[in-house]
């Protein structure tokens, strides 16, 4: 429970000191001058690890032991897009580049920049990682956690954030896994019987889509995408395989 709401109010507390202080802008340009010293292309493949195409990816080495988990994303993953999806034309807060003379890497996006979708997708896999599995080691915690701001960092080094919509993706993110667990437990269809096949199409759909097409904009970070993805079915096709052949052993004994 300390975890759980630790880290968004944190978050959030942190978004709130920099709007009213009006130090979003001024953050902003002095992240995004010193982020671009260490060059574009590393924030482009740190900020493809928050594209939703592929994201949960990573969830395949969870098919066979934790189906509960995979069952989580689903209903995590629907609230989440719900609500950042749903803010981001309500608010429509113009992006950076809009306002600002800066350097851009990838697509430059102008409108709809509140929150950060991003941000929202790499930290409801912290959460559920943290919070679902759950992570106790706080060493493991921490990698997790620093890996998912370096993901919402590159919002602002690629240019298309402020550090306001980062932090507040990353509450949405974070608040989205915590419901999408809270959720699952009680209601597990996802997790059993032919409830599992839900979230397993769901994931791999998202693989063969991210594979053959979702064109990122981020060239950078093109080679860095269908590795990942390409690993990622891989292993996916394998914990089916072995899932077969438990159920198979398991039926003949």
């Amino acid at each position: 429970m300390k975890c759980s709401l630790g880290v968004p109010l944190v978050l959030l507390g942190l978004a709130g000191v920099l709007w009213f202080a009006d130090w979003n802008v001024p953050l902003f340009l002095w992240l995004h001058e010193h982020q671009l010293l260490l060059g574009g292309g590393l924030w482009a493949n740190l900020t493809l690890l928050g594209d939703s195409a592929l994201t949960p990816l990573i969830l395949v080495i969870f098919i066979r032991r934790r189906p509960d988990l995979l069952w989580a994303a689903v209903v995590g993953g629907l609230l989440a897009y719900a609500i950042s999806h749903g803010l981001k034309p309500l608010v429509n807060e113009a992006r950076p580049p809009a306002l600002l003379d800066i350097i851009v890497v990838g697509p430059r996006l102008l409108h709809s920049s509140f929150p950060s979708g991003h941000s929202t997708s790499i930290f409801m896999l912290a959460g559920l990682l943290v919070l679902g599995i759950p992570v106790k080691d706080r060493w493991v915690q921490a990698g997790i956690l620093t890996l998912a701001a370096l993901v919402g960092l590159s919002r602002i080094g690629v240019g298309v954030h402020w550090p306001v919509d980062v932090l507040s993706g990353a509450v949405i993110g974070w608040l989205s896994a915590a419901a999408g667990l809270f959720i699952a437990r009680r209601w597990s269809w996802g997790a059993q019987g032919a409830g599992r096949a839900l979230p397993l199409v769901l994931l791999f759909l998202s693989g063969f889509y991210n594979l053959l097409g979702n064109d990122t904009g981020y060239a950078d970070a093109w080679l860095l995408q269908k590795g990942l993805t390409a690993l990622a079915l891989t292993w996916g096709f394998i914990e089916l395989y072995r899932w077969a052949n438990d159920r198979q052993r398991r039926s003949g004994e």
